[in-house]
């Protein structure tokens, strides 16, 4: 399965070693407690490692531990399949508003910075959206914990990414919920 996201992720095609410093995107430090679980992503701009994805794409995100996060990426692919993969992010800089993001495709690995720009603020434990880019994009996806969030909730996810330099003229809407898998699982 070749689905590679944005922490997203997935977010994978070019090497690591371009790496953004922490904090240079995001205003604040992201607290990872309240980061970590299921994301629907509910817009992008378009990124060729997921082109299979015709809609319900999540992101799943659990602590290996404070420098580490296991990243599962799946999607619905044409045809009702599944498409899904799994790789490991490193915090860059001590600080997890930046990830370097890695999958194992084959026996190659793909990887990218991964910047979460701004998010909201935690409620019940957990940010209900996020706004993230990829550094070496212009790849930017809008997160969210349920699979719909309203106007003013995509405004200031949009607003967060134009201010990273991103056209979000080029962001498309992801239909959601998943239909061929159940989310979390």
């Amino acid at each position: 399965m070749r689905f590679t996201l944005g922490l997203a992720a997935t977010l994978m095609t070019t090497a690591p070693a371009f790496a953004q410093d922490a904090g240079t995107t995001a205003a604040t430090e992201i607290d990872p407690q309240a980061y970590i679980g299921t994301w629907y992503e509910i817009a992008r701009t378009p990124a060729p490692f997921q082109e299979m994805c015709a809609g319900g794409v999540t992101a799943t995100y659990e602590l290996i531990d404070e420098a580490t996060v296991k990243v599962t990426n799946r999607c619905d692919a044409e045809g009702g399949e599944t498409q899904g993969i799994t790789g490991e992010a490193e915090v860059v800089n001590n600080n997890f508003n930046t990830l370097n993001v890695s999958f194992s495709v084959g026996e190659e690995s793909q990887g990218v910075n991964y910047v979460v720009a701004a998010a909201s603020d935690i409620e019940d434990g957990q940010y209900q959206w996020a706004a993230v880019q990829s550094p070496e994009g212009p790849i930017g996806w809008i997160l969210a914990r349920e699979p719909q969030i309203d106007a003013e909730t995509r405004q200031q996810a949009e607003a967060a990414l134009a201010e990273t330099g991103l056209d979000v003229s080029q962001l498309t809407d992801t239909a959601q919920p998943p239909q061929s898998y159940q989310p979390g699982q």
